[in-house]
């Protein structure tokens, strides 16, 4: 072979591709007992909690009292406090008011 002569590949044929599906909208968990969070304790999440939302956040982040609680964004969100105040008593934490004077 010298160096004038050209070398040729074949390239594979591609596959086609599949069509997207439509993505879903999961209905975020619920809690389902007399209880507000059931299964909710100081170091593990409610029940309805899962990989796709938090019963607190009704967001797909985990808004457990002692790991971490709302996002800044869902301070302002009044039915998502009131969910936070629940867990709180359910699990007797108290946020300790000398705590940021």
């Amino acid at each position: 072979m010298s160096n004038t002569e050209e070398v040729t590949f074949e390239t594979p044929a591609r596959k086609a591709s599949a069509k997207k599906k439509p993505s879903r909208r999961v209905a975020p968990p619920q809690a389902r007992s007399s209880e507000a969070f059931p299964g909710l304790t100081r170091t593990v999440c409610a029940e309805g909690c899962n990989t796709k939302g938090c019963v607190i956040s009704q967001k797909p982040y985990c808004a457990h009292p002692t790991k971490g609680g709302l996002q800044a964004g869902d301070m302002n969100n009044p039915a998502a406090l009131k969910r936070l105040q629940q867990a709180r008593a359910q699990i007797d934490v108290r946020i300790d008011p000398d705590r940021f004077k």
